[in-house]
């Protein structure tokens, strides 16, 4: 599983998307305007964006509110929903 926050140096709330994810383990936090082509390829057009592609697909939260639902729920699972062992 890779998980990515696209985040820009602009953004107000970005900052504080960076402070959600901190606790989360392997999070890459990604400039979007220094990695375009990342930022083209999972379609992002608003940040804070953070990416989740696993081996079932690839979801996207946008904003602090979609942000902190999936911590929530990654707090309650674990992995990526498959037998890949990730």
């Amino acid at each position: 599983m890779r998980i990515m926050l696209f985040t820009t140096p602009t953004c107000q709330y970005c900052g504080p998307a960076k402070e959600l994810v901190a606790a989360v383990e392997g999070v890459e936090i990604l400039n979007a305007l220094e990695n375009e082509d990342l930022a083209t390829m999972y379609g992002i057009r608003s940040v804070p964006c953070l990416v989740v592609e696993k081996c079932s697909g690839t979801q996207s939260y946008v904003g602090l509110d979609q942000i902190a639902k999936f911590i929530d729920e990654k707090e309650s699972s674990a992995g990526c929903g498959c037998s890949c062992g990730h």
